[in-house]
């Protein structure tokens, strides 16, 4: 996802009619953004945000995908096989996210974005590829607690500077042991509602989306929650060891944007 403090200066306008390719291309990709949410539970922004960005003006290719992020999660969280389970287990990690983005949002004038993010975009690529060896790190059922508040304080912070919140929360998941595939989705998703919702209300109260872009970013909804639908009956068929390299690889592409970012390259 860009940065949030790419949507704030010169506001752009989703132009009154759109090429045929435009509408047909963008559609694909929000297909697309769909089902890796569907099969992974993550990485809708980091997929379609730079394919519309193609065609479209970056800052219209992020607010787009508003409302569709909001429903893509909130249907994942609505047909989680064991909901009450999700939501009495990660609570306060979903807490801490909620009060320290609005902290991260509050001193964001004050930090240098792009350390921020070279820091964290390392941080991120040096666990990916320590995951992939033979010894990975744990953490037991006890740090569960512990490590909720940590991580979801982390990533409120640097979600409410960069809106980039899905790199530390997919850390401390899949570093929670026994966490299955499905189990994963139902709690990444539970937990970007709880990041996502303010920040699309954020997008309204800055006059990004308009009414126009409502309804446009309404309409964006209907392909992602087709590619999702299919992307869960793909999940079906994708063992928990390769449901856990797959994401893997998706950390590893968000830790790379990060890094693009940071050195004032075109990131996600």
């Amino acid at each position: 996802m860009l940065s949030f403090c790419a949507l704030t200066p010169g506001f752009q306008r989703l132009p009154d009619e759109l090429p045929l390719f435009t509408l047909v291309w963008c559609g694909l990709a929000l297909l697309c953004g769909g089902l890796i949410k569907g099969t992974l539970g993550v990485g809708t922004p980091l997929l379609t945000v730079p394919l519309m960005a193609l065609v479209l003006p970056p800052q219209i290719a992020v607010t787009l995908m508003a409302i569709p992020v909001v429903v893509a999660n909130l249907w994942q969280i609505l047909h989680a096989p064991n909901l009450w389970n999700t939501l009495s287990r990660f609570w306060p990690a979903a807490t801490a996210l909620v009060l320290f983005t609005g902290i991260g949002t509050s001193i964001l004038s004050t930090i240098d974005e792009q350390l921020l993010l070279l820091v964290v975009g390392v941080s991120v690529i040096g666990f990916s590829l320590l995951q992939v060896l033979s010894t990975r790190p744990w953490l037991s059922e006890g740090m569960r607690i512990p490590a909720g508040l940590f991580f979801g304080s982390l990533s409120g912070l640097i979600g409410g500077i960069s809106s980039m919140f899905g790199p530390m929360l997919v850390i401390y998941l899949v570093s929670l042991r026994g966490l299955e595939k499905n189990d994963f989705v139902a709690a990444i998703s539970f937990l970007y509602v709880c990041a996502v919702v303010p920040w699309t209300i954020s997008l309204i109260l800055i006059g990004l989306l308009d009414e126009t872009m409502i309804v446009a970013s309404t309409l964006a909804t209907v392909p992602v929650v087709v590619g999702l639908l299919l992307g869960q009956q793909i999940r079906k068929h994708i063992g928990n060891q390769r449901f856990h390299q797959l994401i893997i690889l998706i950390l590893l592409c968000s830790g790379c944007s990060m890094l693009l970012q940071s050195f004032g390259l075109p990131g996600i």
